[in-house]
């Protein structure tokens, strides 16, 4: 149950002053306290009961060597002491909502920090900090963390454990970084000693930035996500007295940007900030966490969803095959017989016939070789079937054979060798490709009529670009990103009615701090079960299920079952379906009607209550890229009215029967089920269905089930 059902959804911040001030923030039923001690803010421990432990919760800042409540070293300094306290002071305040500010100067660097600190009433709290040079010379910030310090203080753990070895704490992210891979999330021990979960190179790792870490003595889990699309760690120090039942723990963390130094300069009397750490953490199990977080994100960090036109179903045809204008007509009336609501043209509408695709990104115009008659037709066409019309764009992109790139080379971003090579990628430390880009990306949508627009990104750059600044060899990617954020910020402002589609070669770019610009996020690129399980399955853990894209493929060699497979999963996230009938083929009758079962169940069963819903993974851990035994996903309505629930037999061999528990319903209401296999009903008790349970059996891999649950 969340903090919102509970009633705890409200904020309140308490300063003791003094010689050495604390404050404690309470959201929901999450304490945080820190004080400013001996020169340093120090983090003195989190609790998720509602109030401070004041034995266990609070840490003497002597016990641990690191506990400073943010990690700042400019010109490879660690500025962890000599700060002196300027004050607190609350910027903003809605309901159930408070922005607190610490504003410190350095006694010894011309620097002060202010540290940002938004509670809005979940169990989730958003630190940054704004690092100000008060100097007359440039600084370097060398790393930063936004947050970090002593998470918690754990006395008597064995005793709480009952002795043995299992470990203190657990630690789950998603381990496999690699393409096609999403969503890998795994259990971890978390051993005494230094822990690090990374993403140096962030396009070519395709890992969301989000841990969780699991407190097995006490049942707190703890977790943080990173709003930041460059490299990033999170690092962990377990501490733990040895040789008795009544031994202590305490686990330091440290969570921000990671690059080679420097990552920034900071030119004199200029303010930056950093990235923002989202941290909270709740009693329950990992969905309880998971659910925290979402509705901290939908709340307070992801813009609306275009008016009228969120969880939108879309189609697409794309440069798997040669684009003509007969294969989008094909396309667009392929999309309406199934029942989309937005249609759009993927890569290769501004390449020639038989052309690079590719290497002629950012010549934004429609090619009339391929296109004759342009692409005005299939707006038209695309409003005459009722859809929407949008194209795809890889904006931050510009290949070595497009006019832009002859023109301009100096464009290109350098990497450390110095070679603009970096896979065509637009220097937006550059403020004027910057304003390039921003204005092309407008013009298009304005030129062509764009309802929909897909955002591709498909760079691998490597460590870094190479920018020289004030004598330094600046890191760039800071400065890229802070560009970027702003593009895309102005542009969702500027065009509100627009769907923003965030892409980059699959889930290369899912972290919050890029997804909050755009309206959803394509969070992968395979297509093929069971695989695709398994990555529906982990990035709906990090992102809410109405944020995440996924794309079905078209009918070709699929089995009736494995079609079903692939629809019903589909109905846990906002769907896509691809090219689903080549020209000159007919549809195979079972598979249209399918697909249009579970199109039209989306739209009138699951849509109206997914962006408040919760999604329960029955079968969080399913090991990616080879997935196995059942996969169960529910999503019920927040008011525990509806809910469906998929059950997924991944592959053979495995036990053919699984007894379902659900978990979004009321204990005390009547369901009416429905088996979509079947198509029987049965009304069924809510006390039975959450603790006794049904027994599902399905024969073979790839086989499924789906549950539709209404109260009545």
């Amino acid at each position: 149950m969340s903090s919102s059902e509970l009633g705890n959804d409200w904020s309140d911040v308490l300063l003791t002053e003094g010689a050495e001030p604390t404050i404690t923030y309470r959201s929901g039923l999450v304490v945080y306290e820190e004080s400013l001690t001996q020169g340093r803010l120090v983090g003195r421990g989190w609790n998720a009961s509602g109030y401070v432990n004041f034995y266990d919760g609070r840490l003497n800042p002597a016990e641990h060597a690191t506990p400073q409540a943010f990690w700042l070293e400019v010109d490879g300094q660690l500025l962890a002491w000599d700060w002196e306290w300027q004050g607190l002071e609350e910027v903003a305040t809605e309901a159930h909502t408070r922005h607190m500010v610490v504003s410190l100067r350095h006694l010894v660097r011309p620097v002060t920090a202010k540290v940002h600190t938004r509670l809005d009433g979940t169990p989730i709290l958003t630190r940054w900090l704004e690092v100000t040079n008060t100097g007359t010379q440039p600084a370097a910030l060398s790393s930063v963390a936004s947050w970090s310090g002593v998470l918690q203080k754990t006395s008597r753990w064995r005793l709480l454990m009952g002795g043995g070895d299992a470990p203190l704490y657990s630690i789950g992210y998603f381990a496999n970084s690699h393409w096609g891979n999403e969503g890998d999330f795994q259990w971890f021990d978390l051993p005494q000693a230094g822990y690090r979960v990374d993403g140096r190179y962030r396009r070519d790792r395709h890992r969301h930035p989000m841990v969780v870490v699991r407190n097995n003595a006490t049942g707190e889990h703890f977790i943080w996500q990173l709003a930041w699309t460059g490299g990033y760690s999170f690092e962990f120090d377990l501490d733990a007295d040895a040789g008795t039942m009544d031994q202590a723990a305490r686990l330091a963390f440290r969570a921000g940007p990671d690059a080679p130094a420097p990552l920034r300069i900071i030119a004199p009397g200029e303010t930056i900030a950093t990235p923002e750490v989202h941290l909270g953490a709740a009693f329950g199990d990992l969905d309880t966490v998971i659910q925290a977080m979402h509705d901290h994100l939908r709340k307070s960090v992801f813009m609306p969803q275009p008016r009228g036109r969120g969880g939108w179903v879309e189609s697409r045809i794309g440069p798997e095959i040669e684009i003509t204008s007969d294969q989008v007509i094909h396309a667009i009336d392929a999309a309406a017989e199934f029942g989309a609501e937005v249609f759009f043209i993927d890569a290769s509408w501004y390449a020639k016939p038989g052309g690079n695709w590719w290497s002629t990104v950012g010549d934004w115009r429609e090619d009339r070789e391929r296109f004759p008659e342009g692409l005005a037709s299939f707006r038209k066409r695309v409003h005459e079937k009722g859809m929407l019309w949008g194209l795809w764009m890889d904006a931050e992109r510009i290949g070595n054979e497009s006019g832009v790139c002859k023109e301009h080379p100096d464009w290109l971003a350098a990497g450390y060798d110095g070679q603009r090579n970096l896979g065509g990628l637009l220097d937006l430390t550059n403020p004027d490709v910057a304003r390039w880009m921003e204005g092309t990306i407008a013009r298009v949508i304005e030129e062509y009529g764009l309802e929909f627009f897909r955002l591709d990104h498909n760079t691998h750059p490597g460590p870094g670009l190479q920018t020289r600044r004030d004598g330094f060899v600046e890191n760039g990617y800071f400065r890229y990103y802070e560009a970027l954020y702003g593009i895309y910020d102005r542009l969702r402002r500027r065009f509100p009615d627009v769907i923003f589609e965030n892409c980059a070669g699959g889930g290369g770019r899912t972290d919050i701090g890029l997804v909050r610009h755009f309206s959803h996020t394509w969070v992968t690129d395979w297509q093929i079960a069971p695989r695709s399980f398994a990555i529906t399955n982990g990035m709906t853990m990090a992102l809410p299920p109405e944020y995440v894209d996924r794309l079905i493929g078209g009918q070709s060699g699929h089995t009736t079952a494995e079609f079903e497979f692939q629809t019903r999963l589909l109905l846990f996230v906002r769907p896509t379906i691809g090219f689903p009938k080549p020209m000159g083929s007919n549809w195979n009758p079972a598979l249209l009607e399918r697909l249009k079962h579970a199109v039209g169940l989306y739209k009138d069963f699951v849509r109206p209550f997914m962006s408040t819903g919760r999604i329960y993974h029955h079968t969080p851990c399913v090991p990616n890229p080879e997935p196995r035994g059942w996969g169960v996903l529910e999503l019920a309505s927040h008011d525990r009215t509806r809910a469906i629930c998929g059950l997924f037999q991944l592959a053979a061999p495995t036990e053919p029967e699984y007894v379902l528990r659900l978990r979004g319903l009321d204990r005390s209401r009547r369901y009416r089920v429905m088996f979509d296999n079947s198509g029987q009903t049965a009304e069924i008790e809510g006390m039975v269905l959450m603790q006794q349970g049904l027994t599902v059996r399905l024969e073979g891999a790839l086989t499924s089930e789906l549950l539709v649950i209404e109260g009545v």
